[in-house]
């Protein structure tokens, strides 16, 4: 439980104030999936845009009590800028085709990842050329399965 304590309080300190690529909050975003997957996928959920999003490095992530694995799963998390549709079911591909336990947590904290973009698109979202194929994603995720998302309240995340 302390080292989901210590990934959240990472995750709010190097996002505060952020915005994701959206518009919103990244911070809600990030919360959201933390709250989404089953605990042993919480430090990797509080941690999945770290990498893509913030000046961090993998190695700081080991300061706030991340696993080889779970820095493992960030990193197959962490795509490239390219925006394009192509490189994003590419990157999505490779979070499928992943081994291992890096792989798994990987796949869980993603799927989370894609309902959440899916079920809370911003008001005034970005030109549709913008969005990735988050439905094409999902459905290369599909056989992944996660927990009930778990309520924000309290330090259960």
């Amino acid at each position: 439980m302390r080292r989901v304590e210590a990934a959240r309080r990472f995750a709010e300190r190097v996002h505060e104030g952020a915005l994701d690529r959206y518009g919103e909050p990244l911070l809600d975003h990030v919360r959201r999936v933390a709250a989404a997957v089953p605990p042993e996928a919480r430090v990797v959920a509080w941690l999945h845009e770290t990498l893509e999003l913030a000046p961090v490095t993998p190695e700081q992530l080991t300061g706030c009590g991340a696993s080889g694995e779970e820095i493992a799963a960030v990193q197959l998390l962490t795509r490239a800028p390219d925006v394009s549709a192509r490189a994003y079911l590419a990157h999505v591909a490779r979070i499928a085709a992943a081994p291992g336990r890096a792989g798994g947590l990987a796949r869980i904290v993603k799927v989370a990842d894609l309902r959440d973009r899916l079920e809370n698109r911003p008001a005034a979202p970005p030109a549709e050329a913008a969005w990735p194929p988050h439905d094409a994603a999902l459905s290369m995720l599909a056989p992944t399965r996660i927990a009930e998302p778990a309520p924000l309240s309290g330090t259960a995340l």
